[in-house]
């Protein structure tokens, strides 16, 4: 069973570890320049906590530029 785990866990990081780049490349194609830069190497700054990545996670039933 810990064999199982173990690969599990590899499979998992190398899946987030390759798509991380990807993701950054995309949004950084459709936003042509994330202010702030996106940095792969980096985990502070994105979600909600950055305004691009924000922007694509906010439902669309509300407004991402509304402040209220």
């Amino acid at each position: 069973m810990s064999k199982l785990r173990k690969g599990a866990d590899g499979a998992r990081g190398d899946d987030t570890g390759s798509i991380k780049k990807a993701i950054i490349s995309w949004i950084s194609q459709l936003f042509q320049a994330p202010n702030p830069p996106l940095d792969p190497e980096v985990k502070t700054d994105r979600g909600l906590d950055h305004d691009d990545t924000g922007r694509l996670l906010c439902p669309s039933e509300y407004d991402w530029e509304d402040l209220m």
